[in-house]
């Protein structure tokens, strides 16, 4: 195993009550039990919360358990029933539920993408494909002069190496919207893709991506 840790900074909110969360790892946490009613996949998009120095905060949000029983799109819908941001919850074709959380802007979930290349880590390991992404929409909005730009994070995190016959992303991408590739790396991998947007003072936009696992 090789472990990758590249300097940059992760902002991940802080924890209010039980209920209310603003870490993305807790809210997963009330998800996480449902995962395989919902077939095993999830995205989470969510208007975040522009903080110092290129950090992008997850919201706070009311989240619950949902009731003992309770399965499929019924039950994420009770996880944040007393939430007012969590505006859509709803599953696509695929199966995948998909969350949407405040007003988010969708101009980097938009974004087309030429060519999307995976290597054999971010083929084979959910957090590598994540950074993958991240940093293609960054450098194609950098290089395109688009008002939108990667917020700080961090890369540390164990990488494994290819396993025959382990779920895995294709090589490469041709012509793929931002959102069919997360899409894709939520699916492949049964987690939680998440998508942040927010604005800064200057009318930019920051991004982010991060990957939680589903079960």
């Amino acid at each position: 195993m090789v472990r990758v840790l590249l300097f940059t900074l992760i902002a991940l909110g802080i924890v209010s009550t039980p209920a209310k969360v603003g870490i993305a790892n807790a809210a997963a946490d009330y998800l996480r039990p449902v995962m395989k009613s919902v077939g095993g996949s999830a995205r989470i998009d969510y208007a975040g919360v522009c903080s110092g120095q290129n950090k992008l905060l997850f919201p706070t949000v009311d989240a619950q358990p949902a009731s003992q029983g309770a399965t499929g799109i019924t039950a994420v819908r009770q996880i944040f029933r007393n939430d007012p941001q969590a505006t859509t919850i709803v599953q696509d074709k695929s199966g995948m539920v998909r969350i949407t959380i405040g007003n988010v802007s969708t101009s980097g979930l938009r974004t087309r993408i030429p060519v999307l290349t995976f290597d054999s880590a971010s083929q084979y390991n959910p957090l590598s494909a994540a950074d993958a992404i991240t940093i293609a929409l960054g450098t194609y909005a950098a290089r395109h002069g688009l008002q939108f730009g990667m917020a700080s994070f961090v890369i540390d995190h164990l990488v494994g190496p290819p396993v025959e016959g382990a779920p895995h992303l294709p090589p490469r991408m041709q012509n793929v919207t931002v959102d069919d590739a997360l899409g894709s790396l939520a699916r492949t991998f049964k987690g939680i893709v998440l998508y942040g947007s927010c604005r800064q003072p200057d009318g930019k936009e920051l991004f982010r991506i991060d990957y939680i696992r589903g079960s």
